[in-house]
């Protein structure tokens, strides 16, 4: 039988939670928001300090009618949107500005409800080297 390769994509900052989609299964978990917030990424410190300084509550769910539903930061921007009655992923904005110019409202900040957890900016050396650590201190209380 084929195996398909399956990965997560999900706020799994819980490394119980990251255990779990092993366990049924998946190869991988995607950890975007993480990624968005480290060191080395491009994009504008305004979008990784709103990371940082967000709760579990500054996201907002959008497009849940359509596709792709979309998580992002709450701005004026994205609380527009809340329950649009059409698929807001033609009303993405100027992402450049965002992502380079640091201009929160220019477009939707695409980020998880994770964002609340992630209480500074790390290295991705140090994302990665943690989550396999933690990972594995959490499958040996487990077993």
């Amino acid at each position: 039988m084929k195996k398909t390769a399956t990965k997560v994509v999900a706020s799994l900052f819980a490394f119980s939670l990251i255990a779990a989609a092993f366990a049924l299964g998946a190869d991988g978990v995607q950890m975007g928001t993480q990624m968005v917030a480290a060191a080395e990424s491009p994009v504008h410190d305004n979008w990784k300090h709103a990371i940082i300084n967000a709760a579990e509550t500054d996201t907002v769910f959008l497009n849940e009618r359509f596709s792709p539903a979309l998580r992002a930061l709450r701005t004026s921007r994205s609380e527009g949107l809340i329950g649009a009655d059409h698929n807001v992923f033609n009303d993405f904005g100027n992402a450049n500005d965002l992502y380079f110019g640091g201009d929160m409202d220019a477009a939707l900040a695409l980020t998880g409800q994770v964002a609340g957890r992630i209480d500074r900016i790390r290295s991705v050396s140090e994302i990665i080297s943690s989550t396999v650590s933690e990972f594995a201190e959490t499958v040996n209380r487990l077993s």
